[in-house]
């Protein structure tokens, strides 16, 4: 009965010892899907599953201005061949995918309503209990190990790292794309917490 128990056991202690962690699991996937990323554009990834949009949005016409706005240069840019349309429409953000990126292609392609996109993203920036700064800083720290034991060869990881650890040491949390990911990738969208993407905003583009 012992050796029929460590024929199952020890098996599955194998397997689960091979799982990558959930770290490591969403920074390969992000190198996979966006080979262009930066360390600086993996931390903006898992900041954002874990503090959304970065702040609240108590005035929606303000974010409504800037949409329009954003949409007519992506229109624009798009027109004029600048580059293309890009492939992937939307994109769970960190390892937990509280957050969805969700591109403003499908607003210019007629998937989602100006108005329907917008309220899921106000709603979204408005929502629930984020992680706290010091949580948050906690949480980037168990992120930092993995890229320093997993992914060295990350272009520039050792001075982005050191750049990020300053900015997190000043407090200052919120970080843009790096400007390796811009080129490559012209990010255009908006975040959108994970339910109301999945209830309201995935069946109208997968209809």
């Amino acid at each position: 009965m012992r050796h029929y128990l460590f024929t199952l056991v020890f098996p599955l202690l194998l397997f689960l010892g091979c799982q990558p962690s959930p770290e490591k699991a969403a920074v390969a996937r992000q190198m996979e899907d966006y080979p262009e990323s930066r360390v600086q554009d993996i931390y903006k990834s898992f900041c954002q599953d874990n503090l959304g949009p970065g702040h609240l949005i108590p005035d929606s016409q303000s974010a409504r201005n800037y949409l329009e706005s954003e949409l007519r240069t992506f229109r624009e840019d798009l027109d004029s061949s600048r580059y293309d349309a890009p492939s992937i429409m939307y994109y769970p953000v960190g390892d937990q995918g509280n957050y969805v990126r969700v591109d403003l292609s499908v607003v210019l392609d007629g998937l989602i309503g100006e108005e329907t996109y917008l309220d899921a993203f106000v709603r979204s920036a408005n929502k629930g209990k984020r992680l706290t700064e010091e949580q948050w800083v906690a949480k980037w720290r168990e992120v930092e190990k993995v890229i320093r034991k997993d992914f060295p060869d990350i272009p520039d990881a050792t001075e982005d790292l050191e750049m990020i650890d300053s900015h997190v040491n000043e407090g200052k949390l919120i970080m843009h794309h790096s400007e390796a990911f811009g080129k490559a990738y012209h990010p255009h969208y908006r975040i959108i917490a994970r339910d109301i993407f999945e209830k309201e905003i995935k069946p109208l583009i997968n209809r």
